[in-house]
């Protein structure tokens, strides 16, 4: 299914802003922040490529939830603006929620 242009737009700049902030990581040789913001991302080429409703609400209710439990909020403001626009899409999208069934992934343990 090809991924709403909206939907693709936002994600697409998320994993834009998340590359550079890697970069700056591992120019500080931060290893443990470049492991979990690359984490964050891994999933989110598949929401454009192969776009499925579910992969996006799982990226929303899971990942998303997953990294701003391993970030400090101070470190991730950057990321809100984004995160804004792609939740008014979940929902205008009318994007259903998770099974019960699926499990949280749990925190990395980051040092």
């Amino acid at each position: 299914m090809t991924c709403p242009p909206e939907i693709a737009d936002v994600v697409l700049e998320i994993l834009s802003h998340g590359v550079l902030r890697i970069r700056a990581f591992a120019s500080a040789g931060w290893v443990e922040k470049c492991f979990v913001e690359s984490d964050h991302l891994h999933n989110l080429p598949a929401i454009v490529g192969d776009y499925m409703p579910e992969r996006l609400r799982y990226y929303w209710d899971v990942e998303r939830p997953c990294f701003m439990r391993q970030v400090p909020e101070s470190e991730r403001r950057d990321l809100q603006p984004m995160w804004d626009k792609l939740g008014k899409l979940v929902v205008s999208h009318q994007i259903p929620p998770l099974p019960d069934l699926v499990q949280k992934r749990p925190s990395a343990v980051v040092s």
